[in-house]
Order: C-alpha cells, then structure tokens, then sequence
C-alpha cells in the first residue's frame, strides 16, 4: 500500500501479498473496512512482530480510518525494513502523515529520505517540491503576522500615546480652565476689595469733608460771634461816651448846637 499526495492512498497489494499468508487484511483494505483490517494486522503482528509489511498496511489502514498519529507510527516501524523499496514507501508515507498535519518540516526530512533510496519516485519528488513551498509559505506567513503583529503593537501604541495625549490634553484644558476661573475669581475678589476699598475711602474723604465743613461753619460762626462782640463792645463804648459827653455838657451849662 502506499499514501498518495497527502490524502488518498494508492493500493500496491502486489508488492505484500507474497509475504502475508493471507491476502484478508487487503482484501478487508479494498472494501474499506479499515477498522477491520486493522485487527486483522494486529493479529499478524503478535504473530510475526518483525514483519515490515504488517506494520505498513496496518499504518495505511489507520491513516484511511483517520487516526494518522497512529498510522505515523505504524510507518515509522515499517521503516526498519531491509527492503529498500519498501523502506522508500514507509518514508513517503510517514511524509504524507505529517504533510496532512502540517509538519512540513519533518515531511520534507521524510521525503529527501525516501527520494534518496528512490530516485526516480515522481510523487516523492513532488511532495519534497510541495513541502517547500508549503514550508516557505508557512514562514511567509509567520513572518507576516510577525509584522502585522508588530505594526498592530505600533498602532496601539500609537493609539494609546494619542489617548494619553489626549487624556493629557484634556487633563491640562481642565487645570487651564480651573486656574483661569480662579484667576477670574481672585481678580472679581480684587476687584471687590478694590471697591470696597474705593468706597470706604470715598467714606472717609466724604467724613473728612464734611468735618471740615462742619470745622469752617463752627470756625466762621465763631469768628461772627466775635466780632459781634467786638462790634457790641465798640458800640457800647462809643455810646458810653457819648454820654460822658453829653453828661459833662449838661453840667457845664452849655447848649449844645447842631451843626446842621
């Protein structure tokens, strides 16, 4: 039996049935009762454990029964074989196995392997070819998301440097505006002291005024009462004399004449 391009299997009976003493496994194979043929192998195996061809076509039918970590396996015993063509086989279908699990890498190893000992297997060499180029792919395409990755991490970073900015900005507008409003607030404070200041002043001044005022009217109204005195004063003196005068002519016996 042998895998075809990493899923179908391509029947090569002819190159086993010589060694099984019987062709049932195959037979059970070709029906597609893959579960049965691989009991059928198992019992082969307990019988005859060093029988490469048992462990071929029972890791064939794993693989078809869709268990290829146990059909890996199974080829990997069948390896062993002395048979360089059958050991050719093995490889290349441990290759398909891994090339279906996406191991490119080992399936690469397996396939440089068995091309080594069959050179002219045109399914090896084009398997080889198409783990390359899987594999390339594979890399491409790590080394893509790398970078997609890597400009995602930039982006978020340059998403989150803009947010802090902007959270920055925000955070500045709001100290500008609180200081602003305190500033306008300590200059209407000011402004208030300023005119409280202004008007207690004006108070004063006005006080001052009005003293003063209250001062000259006391000052002139004292100064009139003096001179009323003074003038009181004069008049009384001069009538005082006048009648001195007029008392010294009545005694002197003399009239007194108008001069009019």
């Amino acid at each position: 039996m042998r895998l075809g391009r990493f899923s179908s299997i391509l029947v090569l009976i002819s190159l086993y049935a010589c060694v099984l003493q019987a062709d049932e496994p195959q037979d059970l194979y070709k029906k597609e009762k893959y579960k049965q043929a691989i009991n059928e192998y198992k019992k082969i195996i307990e019988k005859h454990p060093n029988w490469k061809e048992a462990h071929f076509g029972k890791g064939a039918a794993h693989y078809k029964n869709g268990n290829p970590k146990k059909a890996l396996k199974e080829f990997e015993q069948a390896i062993s074989s002395e048979d360089q063509d059958q050991k050719a086989a093995a490889l290349y279908n441990a290759g398909n196995v891994l090339m279906k699990n996406k191991k490119y890498k080992q399936a690469k190893k397996f396939y440089k392997k068995s091309l080594q000992l069959n050179p002219e297997d045109y399914d090896a060499k084009y398997n080889y070819e198409m783990a390359q180029r899987m594999l390339r792919k594979k890399k491409n395409k790590k080394r893509k998301n790398k970078n997609n990755k890597k400009n995602q991490n930039k982006n978020k970073q340059n998403q989150k440097k803009k947010e802090n900015q902007k959270k920055n900005q925000q955070n500045q507008d709001k100290k500008d505006k609180k200081n602003k409003n305190q500033n306008q607030n300590k200059k209407k404070d000011q402004n208030k002291q300023n005119k409280q200041k202004q008007n207690q002043k004006q108070k004063q001044q006005s006080k001052r005024r009005q003293k003063s005022k209250a001062q000259q009217q006391k000052k002139k109204k004292k100064i009139n009462k003096s001179r009323a005195q003074r003038i009181l004063k004069a008049l009384k003196q001069t009538e005082k004399k006048l009648m001195k005068k007029r008392l010294k002519s009545k005694h002197s016996g003399k009239k007194n004449q108008k001069d009019w």
